[in-house]
């Protein structure tokens, strides 16, 4: 599958989360930095990388339950051009009501054309998405990588690897 060779152009953006950090917090990053492992210094080298882009244009990130503000934010985003919503290891926090419930707000989005959903979960925690891959995921390749609940990739947890399907 091709990749594009430059950024692709945002024109907004922002996120949900229950307990955001403020990566202009030294301490709060110091903190994240404390959940990589002491050996994967490349995994640090990467969030310190994230944390500066962060901190240079900061998104805005707004408290609470993304299955609360999702339509809103998806409506806002519009006023801006296209919309993509897209998340990474989130669905495995919700319990499997909320995830079912994740999956038919985002599918009814799509399908009312107002937005493509790209997630990127744990094989085990989208099972519709993950049920359309052509491969099963396995130990290295355990995410699964989905647009508008279509599988199309299999994805190592952290970044590290990618197939695509």
């Amino acid at each position: 599958m091709p990749v594009p060779t430059a950024p692709l152009p945002v024109a907004w953006r922002a996120g949900v989360d229950i307990s955001p950090v403020d990566v202009r917090d030294d301490a709060a990053v110091a903190w994240l930095e404390t959940c990589v492992w002491p050996e994967q210094e490349e995994r640090r080298e990467r969030l310190r990388a994230a944390v500066a882009i962060a901190r240079a244009d900061p998104p805005r990130i707004t408290q609470g339950d993304l299955l609360e503000l999702v339509d809103d934010q998806v409506a806002e985003a519009s006023e801006h051009g296209s919309v993509v919503v897209f998340h990474s290891a989130v669905a495995m926090y919700l319990d499997r009501a909320g995830r079912e419930a994740l999956v038919e707000r985002m599918l009814g989005l799509v399908a009312a054309g107002r937005c493509h959903w790209v997630s990127n979960e744990l094989g085990d925690v989208l099972p519709g998405v993950t049920a359309s891959a052509t491969a099963p995921p396995d130990d290295r390749l355990s995410f699964v990588l989905g647009v508008d609940g279509q599988a199309v990739a299999l994805t190592h947890q952290h970044g590290a690897g990618i197939r695509w399907l």
